[in-house]
């Protein structure tokens, strides 16, 4: 993971960094007098800001951004501590206060009101939110955090900035694949106590799986008793959750495989070994993923290992060796996806 902390005392810095990740105009009510400090945390997968703001900024996403940078394939989560933060979408406009949070696409013509502020911000894989409550669709979608389930998503972001420091890449990303999971049970509008409750039970059922996957026992009647539970009641709770026992199974593998398949110090280890250590059979496992994240195991591990070696995190030697395929067999579904 990458941690890095940028100043800007003058507009017309921080108009460079924040284009840095999102190419926007800005306007600034007293430019002379600007500053803000922001924090970064990053992995090849997730963002997380931390950002402090003295003076008003409004920002604008044209026609003209949007064709040089999409911005289709992720949100952000802006989560102010204090301040307003307003995001217009044609003749709607959202407003934003500590509490809550602003799902936000930012695929589409838009004008963010930035007031003095501050708060944090989570950039997210669509696929991660989307996969499970729909698409946020243009614009944004304000979600409450003051449930105990939004209290504890809070809770993870802060605690996740708090010691960044001794956080590993993989260790920083399956924290935010949590605080996907649970930002999207929110906007699906799963927050009443009970449901809190079970999304932990459900969570403690992911933590398992995935410490297990591909070398143990993750049929839902070991996983039940490791648990010290009945299946019945496991299966219960995750239905509750909004999910079942097959669902996390797939998903925590896939995590898993996304995980080695990132991992440098395997990059000549044949994708279909992988496949199999996460616990999938090696004819459907390209499907599955494909599905999950939006692009092949192939076509993924390719752009992770591009990605490291630009930013200096691979070793040459690493860099240099070519990654097997999976095989010729990789496009045929499997009726029996998990081993």
């Amino acid at each position: 993971m990458k941690c890095y902390r940028v100043t800007a005392s003058d507009s017309q810095s921080w108009t460079t960094v924040a284009n840095s990740f999102v190419g926007m105009d800005y306007q600034y009510r007293d430019p002379e007098r600007w500053h803000s400090g922001l924090t970064v945390q990053e992995s090849t997968v997730y963002r997380l800001l931390r950002w402090e703001q003295r003076g008003t900024s409004t920002s604008y996403r044209t026609r003209t951004h949007i064709r040089r940078g999409p911005c289709d394939d992720f949100y952000w989560v802006v989560l102010p501590e204090q301040g307003l933060y307003s995001v217009r979408y044609r003749d709607e406009v959202t407003w934003t206060h500590p509490g809550h949070a602003a799902l936000t696409a930012l695929d589409d013509v838009c004008q963010l009101h930035i007031p003095e502020l501050s708060a944090y911000a989570f950039q997210v894989p669509r696929t991660e939110i989307d996969h499970r409550a729909g698409s946020s669709g243009p614009g944004a979608r304000v979600l409450d955090l003051n449930s105990g389930l939004g209290r504890i998503t809070q809770a993870m972001i802060r605690s996740a900035h708090a010691e960044q420091s001794n956080l590993s890449d993989r260790e920083f990303n399956a924290v935010c694949d949590r605080i996907a999971e649970l930002l999207s049970l929110i906007s699906l509008g799963d927050t009443h106590p009970q449901q809190a409750h079970h999304a932990q039970i459900a969570e403690h059922i992911r933590r398992y799986v995935r410490a297990n996957v591909g070398h143990g026992d993750v049929r839902l009647p070991a996983v039940a008793h490791a648990l010290g539970w009945s299946p019945r009641l496991l299966r219960t709770v995750l239905q509750q959750s909004g999910t079942t026992f097959r669902d996390v199974r797939r998903d925590e593998a896939l995590r898993a495989a996304r995980d080695l398949l990132e991992d440098p110090t395997r990059q000549a280890v044949p994708i279909r070994d992988l496949a199999i250590r996460s616990g999938f059979t090696p004819a459907w496992f390209s499907t599955a993923f494909k599905a999950r994240f939006g692009e092949t195991p192939r076509d993924f591990r390719h752009r992770r290992l591009a990605e490291l070696t630009e930013r200096g995190g691979v070793p040459e030697s690493v860099a240099a060796r070519r990654p097997e395929p999976l095989g010729p067999d990789s496009g045929s579904p499997h009726p029996a996806d998990i081993v």
